[in-house]
């Protein structure tokens, strides 16, 4: 990401922050959550795509939780070496509750399967076989929901995983 992008996403992100706003949505039970996500992943900074989707329930003695699923997808040149990944799995993410109905910060675990794959395509060698890649993947994030209108909301997730994952994703959630 060039450092125009940077300054045009810091500068919307924090305008977007500071309008008025008379939303009174905040994480609610038995509603479902789900939009589409543009993430980096921090080793050379790759761009992710994804869907996320969660619905809202409440667990006695413990508080409003979300449940759900990810998909990721994404890949990276690493020298002679080509990755491409797609991460399937599930969701868990705790609510906490402020005042402010407009933010929506929680916390959560994935289990994903991660579906690698590689090219190599470096000078030939007696030595090189397939590497082994993907398998059962965990990760833990945190992240917030700005609420724009009671059925839209700006979503920032930031978090890291197994296999050296660690990924900032921005997206939007839907209400429904």
């Amino acid at each position: 990401m060039n450092r125009t992008a940077k300054r045009f996403f810091v500068v919307s992100t924090l305008f977007l922050f500071l309008l008025p706003n008379n939303t009174t949505a905040q994480f609610e039970v038995q509603k479902h959550y789900a939009g589409p996500s543009l993430g980096f992943y921090f080793h050379g900074s790759t761009v992710i795509f994804g869907a996320n989707y969660e619905y809202g329930m409440t667990l006695k003695d413990i508080g409003k939780i979300g449940v759900g699923g990810i998909l990721r997808y994404f890949s990276f040149d690493a020298g002679w070496w080509d990755y491409t990944d797609i991460l399937i799995g599930a969701q868990g993410n705790y609510h906490f509750v402020l005042d402010n109905k407009k933010l929506d910060p929680f916390a959560g675990i994935l289990l994903a399967f991660d579906i690698g794959s590689t090219d190599y395509s470096g000078p030939a060698n007696q030595f090189y076989s397939d590497p082994s890649y993907g398998g059962f993947w965990v990760g833990i994030h945190v992240g917030m929901r700005y609420w724009i209108s009671p059925t839209l909301a700006i979503t920032g997730r930031f978090g890291f995983g197994s296999y050296s994952y660690g990924a900032f994703d921005f997206g939007v959630d839907f209400k429904f």
